[in-house]
């Protein structure tokens, strides 16, 4: 099953890249939110990881953090974005894990919704007209397996998006896959965004379909700490592929502290960081990312509760 899931991610991703959504100009694809990194530690690593997920509170962006999910989960993610923007997101997850015969599950939900205030809006002269709101939401679900050497991961959501009076929806999937070649070697890819995207009053708009794979490396020293390290690339269907570094040491799974940096050719490259901490049920994690076409940065906070 495993094989035929790894092929299945790899026969998807040719038809991806072949597509007609998948070469689009450069801003091209709508409901760019859910592409965007929520959860603290993920950002923190600006976006790198996606064969190293670790907490729970990755699902809604990263399917293989289902392989994570060793407890019950419930959590929420915050993303406050920097200077100058009125935009509001959030994003609440659920992870449990179940055992089928032998076979470790885990099954997952997400909500996302992000709302955008006093938009200016202006005619074809550049004429102030007024404000306007917009928001968008998404209700996701997965499944995926919990093994040590491979796993895979299927979610499928529901977005809609809604601008002025004019609204869209779509049905979309992820996918992934990862691999873990011992103790000191992983790899992973996923296929997220795919499948049916609506129009805005006739217009046709692409989905946000995104292709990721890379290699993390696990690298033990002294006692009870550890550093991890990895290197993805990725590439969104309105973008040139571009290079996500990220790293964090730990102590045990108690306290982590991350770095990351992403190379990207068509804006400016940025320096994202952050910290990580767990305490008895809670667990908090902390990423500041930069706004490469902004002033200041984006602090994205989770906090989940295990039972």
């Amino acid at each position: 099953m495993i094989k035929k899931l790894l092929a299945t991610t790899a026969i998807l991703s040719s038809i991806a890249l072949a597509g007609e959504h998948w070469n689009v100009d450069l801003g091209g694809v709508t409901m760019k939110f859910l592409s965007m990194q929520v959860s603290g530690r993920s950002s923190a690593m600006s976006g790198a990881g996606v064969a190293d997920p670790s907490r729970t509170a990755e699902i809604s962006r990263n399917p293989l953090a289902m392989s994570t999910v060793n407890e019950a989960e419930l959590g929420l993610n915050h993303l406050m974005f920097g200077d100058g923007a009125t935009d509001n997101f959030f994003s609440a997850y659920y992870g449990y894990p179940l055992e089928v015969k032998g076979y470790k599950l885990a099954v997952t939900g997400a909500v996302d919704f992000i709302g955008y205030g006093d938009i200016e809006g202006r005619d074809e002269n550049g004429a102030l007209l007024g404000s306007y709101g917009a928001y968008a939401w998404s209700l996701q679900a997965g499944v995926g397996s919990r093994n040590n050497v491979f796993n895979w991961a299927l979610s499928v959501r529901f977005a809609s998006q809604t601008i002025d009076d004019e609204s869209a929806i779509a049905v979309l999937g992820d996918i992934g896959g990862s691999f873990k070649v011992n103790k000191y070697l992983a790899f992973g890819t996923t296929l997220t965004n795919f499948g049916y995207m609506g129009d805005y009053d006739g217009v046709d708009e692409a989905e946000p379909m995104a292709l990721q794979a890379g290699v993390t490396g696990f690298i033990p020293f002294a006692e009870k700490w550890s550093a991890h390290v990895s290197v993805d690339a990725y590439r969104r269907a309105d973008t040139d592929a571009f290079w996500l570094f990220g790293g964090e040491i730990l102590y045990r799974d108690a306290l982590a502290f991350r770095l990351g940096y992403a190379i990207r050719p068509d804006t400016k490259n940025g320096i994202s960081c952050g910290l990580g901490v767990s305490f008895g049920m809670v667990v908090f994690d902390y990423g500041y990312s930069p706004r490469p076409a902004f002033d200041g940065g984006n602090h994205n906070v989770s906090i989940g509760l295990k039972f």
